[in-house]
């Protein structure tokens, strides 16, 4: 991967991770872990018995591991404390005696970049000395040093990353239709409001900071906006208003997701991985399309104030 295509896989990496809790985050964990260590077993539930208190093992090396991927990690610490407690004394009465002896064990928790809690390093420092075993806390961020050991196929595996989409083909209107009707069927609460006035695109992206892969493929999408509007002109009236609600609501879901409006970039890659049914190159290049005809028409992003003239 060069430079670019590791910050793009990064950023993807990021908004899989802030988007994914409960059995999205497990699926994630279990694909990089089954990629880095082919000794590693996920283990499914079974019916009343669950899954014994194990998300996944080694049995080689006696390494398991217990994932919890709370919606909003910072709130839950004694949740998570509880769950540790609990998890591991069904994991340990189980796996050690009628399986493997458990040598490590990993409590792995969906921090989303926010750190783990100071509580739960003293309950798993009383594990260890109980259990005479290492017991750590598996944040997001080796996971993450975990992806990108890999080679370079497999994380785009993981991820969906597509290095070559930086250059838009011409987009048909299969793969139109079929990112439109992806759209259309996602449901929201629409709210009208007042549309800004069209700036300079240029200068619209400058002022939102993005970067400058992220850049050109606007740029690409925009040499194509006769495509949209010839679509608009074959379909349904109040289609258009309907994609920028979408469009809209999928830009607010963005910011609220990372927090600050710095990170546009993030923002941005959530839009189009969020609208695309897809992470296929001739989807993504038909919603880079769309989403250059809603930014040039300031439904996402912010505008740069409009200058007075003297």
């Amino acid at each position: 991967m060069n430079n670019k295509e590791k910050y793009l896989a990064h950023i993807l990496f990021k908004v899989r991770v802030l988007t994914s809790e409960g059995q999205d985050f497990e699926n994630l964990f279990i694909a990089i872990m089954q990629s880095a260590n082919l000794n590693f077993r996920p283990v499914k539930p079974q019916g009343k018995f669950g899954d014994r208190k194990n998300d996944g093992f080694d049995k080689e090396t006696g390494t398991y591991y217990q994932i919890y991927a709370p919606e909003n990690s910072s709130k839950s610490s004694n949740t998570a404390i509880n769950k540790l407690k609990a998890d591991f004394e069904g994991l340990y009465s189980y796996w050690n005696e009628q399986v493997t002896p458990i040598k490590e064990f990993f409590f792995v928790l969906n921090d989303k970049y926010k750190g783990g809690y100071p509580t739960l390093e003293v309950e798993l420092a009383k594990i260890e000395k109980k259990y005479k075993i290492k017991a750590n806390p598996y944040i997001i961020k080796n996971l993450e040093d975990l992806l990108f050991e890999l080679p370079e196929e497999k994380i785009n595996g993981i991820i969906g990353l597509t290095p070559d989409a930086v250059s838009i083909n011409d987009i048909d209107f299969g793969s139109m239709n079929e990112v439109i009707n992806h759209l259309t069927s996602i449901k929201f609460s629409y709210t009208l409001e007042h549309i800004p006035y069209n700036p300079d695109f240029e200068k619209k992206i400058l002022f939102n900071n993005l970067s400058d892969i992220v850049a050109s493929w606007l740029k690409q999408g925009n040499y194509q906006n006769h495509i949209i509007k010839n679509y608009f002109k074959r379909n349904r009236s109040g289609l258009k208003n309907d994609l920028r609600e979408i469009f809209s609501k999928l830009y607010s879901d963005g910011l609220k997701l990372v927090g600050n409006n710095k990170e546009n970039d993030t923002v941005f890659l959530y839009i189009l991985t969020n609208a695309s049914p897809q992470l296929k190159k001739h989807i993504q290049d038909a919603v880079l399309v769309l989403m250059s005809y809603y930014f040039e028409y300031c439904d996402i992003f912010k505008t740069p104030k409009k200058e007075k003239k003297t």
